[in-house]
């Protein structure tokens, strides 16, 4: 009795260790409603701001957020802002509004769908962060299709931290 009684708190604390969440609404015709997976993943690493240039080494994070059983693949890599407290993050910006955006202001630059397949084009919305540690990231976002489908879900999630000497106290790039 014992044994089963440890047993079954120690697995109501791993539960609640994982990764948490809720997404509803549309992406195209494909309605979209249910928990986060508990497949989700992060990964916190440094990354450059502007790959392509030299630019300034931030804080990144690469989401991987499944919701409603798969119906919902995506990968989102942030950089994440210097002030992390709740940050909105556009999902779509223009070639003159990313050159112009500053390190510190943070910046969504990747958002890639794997489920739905036939995603209509991502024409608008806001990926914020509400919360951003050592080992975990949360906040809600908010996409916008080009057919007049939409999206809202937020996430919890617990991953892996890849910056030297990173701690909860972390404060972003200066």
């Amino acid at each position: 009795m014992v044994r089963f009684l440890c047993s079954c708190l120690c697995a109501a604390l791993l539960a609640g260790c994982g990764p948490s969440g809720e997404c509803e609404g549309f992406v195209g015709a494909t309605p979209i409603r249910g928990s986060i997976d508990g497949d989700s993943l992060l990964d916190i690493r440094p990354a450059p701001f502007r790959p392509r240039q030299e630019a300034a080494i931030v804080r990144g994070a690469l989401l991987h957020l499944r919701y409603g059983d798969g119906a919902l693949d995506l990968a989102v890599q942030i950089k994440l802002p210097a002030d992390q407290e709740l940050t909105d993050l556009p999902l779509v910006m223009t070639e003159e509004e990313w050159a112009q955006r500053l390190p510190q202001e943070g910046a969504v630059s990747l958002w890639k769908m794997a489920a739905p397949s036939d995603a209509p084009r991502l024409t608008g919305g806001t990926f914020s962060v509400e919360l951003a540690d050592a080992n975990n990231l949360q906040g809600r976002f908010d996409a916008r299709f080009e057919d007049g489908s939409r999206l809202e879900c937020t996430y919890d999630v617990r991953g892996q931290n890849y910056v030297p000497g990173d701690d909860p106290t972390y404060n972003g790039p200066p």
